[in-house]
């Protein structure tokens, strides 16, 4: 593809461990929305050519980047016409993934008006993101079951995310710690991190219907709103 760097500069600069971070984050993050990736691969790879990261990457792009434009249209557009396999499943999944997707907003959108990740180091970045999709997942199970969804649901649910997650966990620990993403006041890696994030919202909403199909009879007689599981 035009613009993208040679992998052997990359190597020489920033060493064997710089082109295995970069490698894998890209090549992992791709499987699950590989155009928005490759926008964000694109972009950092900019930086690298020209040599200018902190440039090429601002604070705009972070306020402003595709991972609050997607949820909102998710929110608006895609989970509102998901079908699912009856009536009172699309209320119950619909309803979820609506919640889980507000949170995952709220919770990034108040780390990055705090405006601390921009002085911590490579563990405080590590930890703060740690706590920060802790309180996420807290947050949205919560008010998944004060809302009526079946717990059923929260705890399936919560099995399937926690493979994505610990992914999403692994790949942020290495964008942290690797030379490859420095730059001022961390614009680069929490840029990076949000377009992994991405990847990893979209991909739940896939999950959801599979965690749907592979509940039997557990909801059977229940009630959610004006639908009532046959």
């Amino acid at each position: 593809m035009e613009g993208r760097f040679d992998l052997l500069e990359l190597m020489e600069q920033y060493g064997i461990k710089g082109l295995i971070v970069f490698v894998a984050v890209s090549l992992i993050a791709s499987l699950f929305r590989p155009e928005v990736l490759n926008k964000g691969i694109d972009k950092i790879s900019d930086f690298f050519k020209s040599g200018k990261k902190d440039q090429l990457v601002t604070e705009s792009n972070i306020l402003n980047h595709d991972l609050f434009n997607f949820i909102d249209f998710w929110i608006e557009s895609t989970i509102p016409t998901m079908e699912f396999a009856t009536k009172f499943r699309e209320a119950v999944f619909r309803k979820y993934l609506i919640i889980f997707m507000e949170e995952y907003k709220s919770g990034m959108l108040s780390f990055i008006k705090e405006e601390k990740y921009k002085s911590m180091d490579e563990a405080e970045l590590w930890k703060e993101f740690i706590d920060i999709v802790n309180k996420i997942v807290a947050n949205y199970e919560k008010r998944s079951i004060e809302v009526g969804i079946p717990p059923v649901v929260v705890f399936k649910m919560k099995i399937k995310n926690n493979d994505t997650i610990k992914l999403m966990m692994d790949l942020v620990n290495n964008i942290s710690r690797s030379d490859f993403y420095e730059s001022d006041d961390n614009y680069l890696k929490l840029y990076s991190i949000m377009n992994i994030m991405l990847s990893i919202l979209e991909n739940t909403i896939t999950n959801s219907v599979v965690v749907c199909d592979s509940i039997n009879g557990e909801m059977r007689g229940l009630k959610f709103g004006d639908e009532i599981e046959p």
